[in-house]
Formats: structure tokens, C-alpha cells, sequence
């Protein structure tokens, strides 16, 4: 990926980065995660956070901290539809969408994002 267009999308805010992000996995069919002996998770407001991005480059650059020892790892779009964001919900977790080093990220509901990417990946039918 291009240094300028990393840092033109990292830039965005973070409604604008999850709509990149629903719009990128739609097309490549592809989620990122960080994986080192088990996913990469955060906790917001009591609850566990799994975090995913649209593309590796994003997910390595917030491989640091407590994240360090993690490398990118890519989950199929089907799989997510279908076995990932189904199984968060059941265990009452939650999708952090495209978290950047210097930013927040958009923090969902699993049916949320769910609908989000069927509305999408509908627009490529």
C-alpha cells in the first residue's frame, strides 16, 4: 500500500473509516484480525472487543503494546458473516472496526456490522 493513501485513510474519522472498511472488505472479500496464540481483544464498558480491519497494513501498524507479538491474520467474509459475527453475539462481544494507532475506532454491535456488510456485499451481486 501507498505511505500517503495509509495516511490519507487512517486520517479519517472513525464513521468514515468504518464505511472505508465496509466497502473494502465487500470487495476483497476479506477481514483482518491480529492473531498470536489466540485473537487479538480489547474491553470496552465491561465487555470484550475484537478488533478488525480492511486490510493487513492497518492491522500491523496496531500490532504494538500489548498487541506486539500479534501478526495479521485474514478471516474469509464468509466465514465472518456467517460463523464469526453470529458467535460474538452469543457471547454478548463486540467488532472494533478499524482502529488506528492515533485514533479510536468505531466500536459495534455484531448485528450491526453484520447488516452493514450484507447491505454491502448485496451491492456487488
Amino acid at each position: 500500500m501507498h505511505p500517503e493513501k495509509f495516511k490519507q485513510v487512517a486520517r479519517l474519522p472513525p464513521a468514515e473509516r468504518h464505511a472505508y472498511f465496509v466497502r473494502k472488505v465487500a470487495d476483497t472479500q476479506e477481514v483482518w484480525g491480529l492473531q498470536h496464540d489466540g485473537w487479538a481483544t480489547a474491553q470496552a464498558g465491561g465487555k470484550v472487543v475484537i478488533p478488525f480491519w480492511p486490510e493487513a497494513a492497518f492491522a500491523q501498524a496496531c500490532a504494538s503494546g500489548e498487541w506486539e507479538h500479534f501478526q495479521p491474520r485474514a478471516i474469509a467474509l464468509g466465514d465472518f458473516l456467517a460463523k464469526w459475527l453470529p458467535g460474538m453475539a452469543s457471547n454478548d462481544e463486540l467488532a472494533s472496526v478499524f482502529s488506528v494507532p492515533q485514533g479510536g475506532a468505531s466500536i459495534v454491535a455484531p448485528a450491526d456490522l453484520l447488516r452493514d456488510l450484507q447491505h454491502e456485499s448485496e451491492q456487488y451481486e
